[in-house]
């Protein structure tokens, strides 16, 4: 809850009375214990992130977001359980993996924070040398060793596409590049072909049938097989040459070289002559 233009007197009040207020309406009790009053300039923590009121290059006060000293600490004692604290079997491409998600999973969350870069830099140096004791461990050699086998530029990998990713690869810029403006008749796209587009409609209980009709549209040139009459999706119907029930299955049945292309005329007196 932010309160603004008022005092910490006021927000005390405040308190008691969303106390009581949940309390009697929704049956929980606020601990008093846990809920800190503090101004934004002394900062506060929220959602693992610690926000605070700093002063900008104009002289002018800005909210600071930075990751927190806990969130290194917990990030660090993750990777050592994934990577040290593991039976000796596991392989140590799997610990690099591992490790890497980690890695990458923490800095897509903190990547919107003021100070980024130096809590990356800071996780990089120490998933480095947790993913080289991890690797000592597991090959039962020195550190020295393990550095000239696994050390690739500034990270580990075993040569074998598996490489410890760094935190300070992820991209913090949050700029979305506006759309390039339309340029009718320059390319060609998907969407814009009748079947593709006629493939997305509804396809009832038999999934795939869409599919299917497009691509036997696509093989017949769309044409009517039987007089070579030019149809559309919406104007054609794809039907089986051999009937279903000669088959053990509708899925059986159902393949490129036992379907057809039929007008929705044809198809509706074929139908009906059943």
């Amino acid at each position: 809850m932010f309160i603004t233009r008022s005092s910490q007197q006021h927000a005390e009040r405040l308190r008691d009375r969303i106390r009581v207020l949940l309390t009697q309406q929704c049956g929980v009790e606020l601990s008093l214990e846990k809920t800190r009053i503090t101004h934004v300039r002394d900062g506060f923590d929220f959602l693992g992130f610690h926000l605070e009121l700093g002063v900008g290059r104009n002289g002018t006060y800005v909210p600071n977001v930075r990751v927190p000293r806990k969130a290194v600490t917990n990030i660090v004692h993750r990777l050592n359980e994934v990577m040290r604290w593991q039976p000796t079997q596991k392989s140590g491409a799997t610990r690099l993996v591992e490790g890497s998600a980690v890695v990458v999973g923490w800095a897509h969350y903190y990547r919107i924070a003021h100070d980024f870069a130096r809590a990356a830099n800071l996780v990089d140096y120490h998933a480095f040398w947790i993913g080289v004791r991890a690797l000592c461990r597991r090959y039962d050699i020195t550190t020295a060793q393990c550095i000239r086998r696994y050390r690739r530029g500034d990270g580990l990998s075993n040569g074998n596409s598996y490489r410890l990713k760094r935190a300070q690869a992820v991209a913090t810029s949050w700029k979305q590049e506006s759309p390039a403006p339309s340029r009718p008749g320059t390319g060609c796209y998907l969407e814009d072909i009748d079947w593709e587009a006629e493939s997305r409609s509804i396809e009832g209980q038999r999934q795939g049938r869409m599919d299917l009709k497009a691509f036997t549209l696509f093989r017949d040139g769309h044409q009517r097989r039987q007089c070579g009459t030019r149809v559309q999706p919406e104007t054609s119907e794809t039907d089986h040459i051999k009937p279903v029930h000669c088959f053990a299955s509708y899925e059986q049945a159902t393949f490129l070289l036992n379907l057809q292309t039929l007008c929705l005329e044809c198809h509706k007196q074929k139908t009906r002559a059943r």
